[in-house]
């Protein structure tokens, strides 16, 4: 029996992310694989990667407590998501966490 690493990891983070997020990784992912270009392969890897580590952002965020100086208003919400997006992709190119090297060795098999 094969297993399709591709279609488990990331169907299984679909309630995580929305449907076009998903399809959109699964169409870059399979293009690169089908292209045999690693390093397509890996800059969609760190991608995931970032994402994952942006989610992971987001919810600890949603456990400190509101500042009382800024409050809690929309702009600064806006702003905290669009940093902790940036930190998320600086995080995931600099292969700290080393999630986007595991899945690329994974998925780099079948290329």
């Amino acid at each position: 029996m094969e297993i399709n690493p591709i279609e488990g990891a990331i169907t299984n983070m679909l309630p995580l992310w929305g449907n076009q997020q998903v399809e959109d990784f699964e169409r870059i992912i399979n293009k690169a694989m089908e292209e045999k270009d690693k390093d397509k392969l890996m800059e969609a890897c760190k991608q995931l990667e970032a994402n994952f580590i942006s989610l992971m952002l987001k919810e600890m965020r949603k456990t400190i407590p509101e500042d009382p100086l800024t409050g809690n208003n929309l702009a600064n919400d806006i702003f905290t998501s669009m940093l902790y997006d940036k930190y998320a992709e600086l995080m995931a190119q600099s292969g700290g966490f080393g999630l986007a090297e595991e899945i690329y060795n994974q998925l780099s098999k079948k290329v």
